[in-house]
């Protein structure tokens, strides 16, 4: 079915400011910081910004973006790699549904056509990684 694992978010709060992400991922560029996943939006006047990365050293991609970032917070995440198939996303959904997990944030991409990678925040990570590892 899927393959569910923890990982580390940046998730950075800051005026919605025009030009803002260019600065951002060249500052990261520049401490060859590559991006795996990222999701930014804007509500009113703030910038929101989800970010996760290759480096295992997240304190290198919060320095290379806090002068940008006035605020920047780490936080788990629940990353999901399925089939890019019909109805994958919704036996996941279920297995969390099933077990009472809530789901507060998800987005994702499907980049190469084969695999879909689904970021998750939910109200237990570790339990929903386990229970989506479990299912076959």
């Amino acid at each position: 079915m899927a393959r569910a694992f923890l990982g580390q978010e940046l998730v950075c709060l800051a005026n919605n400011e025009v030009g803002l992400l260019g600065r951002i991922v060249v500052a990261l560029a520049q401490e060859n910081i590559f991006i795996l996943h990222l999701l930014a939006y804007t509500v009113g006047e703030t910038g929101y910004l989800k970010l996760i990365t290759n480096s295992n050293d997240l304190p290198k991609a919060k320095k290379a973006i806090s002068y940008f970032i006035p605020r920047i917070e780490e936080k788990e995440v629940l990353i999901v790699e399925f089939e890019n198939k019909v109805g994958t996303l919704a036996t996941v959904a279920k297995v969390l549904g099933n077990h009472n997990i809530g789901i507060r944030c998800v987005y994702g991409t499907s980049a190469d056509g084969f695999k879909i990678t689904g970021v998750f925040s939910t109200e237990d990570n570790q339990k929903a990684c386990n229970l989506i590892n479990q299912e076959k």
